[in-house]
């Protein structure tokens, strides 16, 4: 119930990549105020509001961006030359992110949450119907209950207060594109996909619209299907931010013109989001720099079949808990400095500590940090409170380029900075903790990527 037919579902990510940019570009043009009160008219205000925090207040904002199968607007000859199919089955949403501002404005963090999770969505009466809560996969929510559902259950699941609410059509994707003169995609070898249309030679190029959309569709020739896609496309995603962000889009006035205009008769949001709202988010986000948007999925734990569901997937709940709780404490979800680790690991002082009830397993972390370079501060104990899979990584603010290196080392671990702790970086080892990497030079952890990192890696 609720997940769209084979045609429409490879267009998720398509409306993805416009969703993300109708919030972030939108409101970090930096060409003008004026411009916003300009296209804002052209943005539809759905008969709904959240009630969520005011940006004139200086407040974070999370925005849950999701993409609706509506294809008006293109012809039939268009929907066979884009592979689309010919039929409209409803709309639907595959494709679900939250967008989380910086109260300060100098980060955007997004995260993906996959349309198979397996959650429960909650009781819903309205459009002539009453549901019972119950479990299904979180594409469901919208077809059963609309935006409203949507944005329930997206908070029932991550814990997360989400304040606004921005739905993108299919039809404003290609025009996003195209408007930007085509955004720049690499592969790895020459690709081509029957299902989606794609045929595109191997190394770095240009797409347009069409061939853009081929990109996002194409899952089968792909042997990790949906997960490599998904990553494929966290690229695609970040390549347009930043080129819409580039002085090339910003200080030409007819391209920025056609990407605006573009953008704004794509969008939906709910009732709070309007006018004002966006030029506040304009005035907070004036500036900001691809390198400062960063883009990440759920953690995801093990497949399953759910009996009358289907195939599911699930999250690694520790770690997901410990995403979502950077973004309701307003933190980044990437590591805190950019480039190259700049402390050597011997002028590191580390404190390892056992975050599971695995015996052993601060020992063992201890003494392979100690083995790449780090400076062993203490015997190694155990943590106050467990943290399940995810090691994380406690650090003074003024040691954010020390705590880089440490992260550098444990690829996949958390950061967390804590106001007061010293010289000495925390340990805290998760469950999944597999060994320590040597760090050399150019070296980088492993996590989000943003808007400014090389395609083609």
């Amino acid at each position: 119930m609720g997940a769209a037919p084979r045609t429409a579902g490879g267009r998720r990510w398509a409306r993805l990549a416009a969703a993300t940019l109708a919030v972030v570009v939108l409101a970090t043009s930096g060409v003008a105020w004026a411009a916003i009160a300009r296209y804002s008219d052209k943005i539809n205000q759905l008969p709904f509001g959240l009630g969520g925090s005011s940006v004139a207040d200086g407040n974070p904002v999370t925005i849950l961006a999701v993409a609706s199968d509506d294809r008006a607007g293109l012809t039939r000859a268009q929907k066979k030359r884009l592979h689309l199919g010919y039929e409209d089955y409803g709309r639907h949403t595959d494709t679900m992110m939250l967008v989380h501002i910086s109260a300060a404005g100098d980060a955007v963090s997004v995260i993906s949450l996959p349309r198979d999770t397996l959650v429960t969505i909650p009781e819903f009466e309205g459009n002539g119907k009453t549901v019972a809560a119950h479990r299904g996969k979180l594409n469901e929510a919208y077809a059963v209950g609309g935006p409203q559902l949507m944005v329930q259950t997206v908070e029932q699941v991550t814990g997360v207060r989400i304040d606004h609410y921005v739905e993108v059509n299919f039809a404003g994707f290609l025009s996003m594109v195209d408007a930007l003169g085509g955004v720049e995609v690499c592969l790895p070898k020459a690709t081509k996909d029957q299902k989606s249309g794609l045929d595109l030679p191997a190394g770095r190029q240009t797409v347009s619209g069409p061939q853009a959309l081929a990109y996002v569709r194409a899952r089968y020739f792909d042997p990790t299907s949906d997960l490599g896609r998904m990553q494929r496309q966290q690229k695609f995603v970040a390549a347009m931010a930043d080129k819409a962000l580039s002085a090339g889009t910003l200080l030409n006035p007819v391209k920025l013109d056609a990407f605006l205009s573009a953008v704004s008769s794509s969008l939906s949001t709910d009732s709070g989001l309007g006018r004002e709202q966006l030029l506040d988010l304009a005035g907070r986000l004036q500036g900001i720099s691809p390198s400062q948007i960063h883009f990440t999925t759920v953690p995801l734990g093990t497949p399953k079949r759910v009996n009358g569901i289907g195939d599911v997937l699930t999250w690694d709940r520790p770690a997901a808990a410990a995403l979502f709780a950077k973004i309701n404490a307003d933190e980044p979800i990437a590591p805190p400095a950019t480039g190259k680790p700049k402390v050597a690991p011997r002028d590191v002082s580390l404190q390892v500590y056992n975050g599971t009830d695995v015996a052993g397993l601060a020992s063992k972390a201890s003494n392979e940090l100690a083995a790449v370079g780090f400076t062993i501060a203490g015997p190694p104990t155990n943590a106050d409170e467990q943290v399940g899979a995810t090691t994380v990584i406690r650090y003074d603010p003024a040691q954010a380029d020390a705590a880089r290196t440490v992260a550098a080392a444990l690829p996949g671990a958390t950061l967390s900075a804590v106001d007061g702790l010293g010289a000495t970086i925390q340990v805290v080892v998760g469950s999944s903790y597999s060994g320590a990497t040597q760090v050399r030079g150019g070296s980088k952890p492993n996590g989000p990527r943003s808007a400014a990192d090389d395609l083609c890696r």
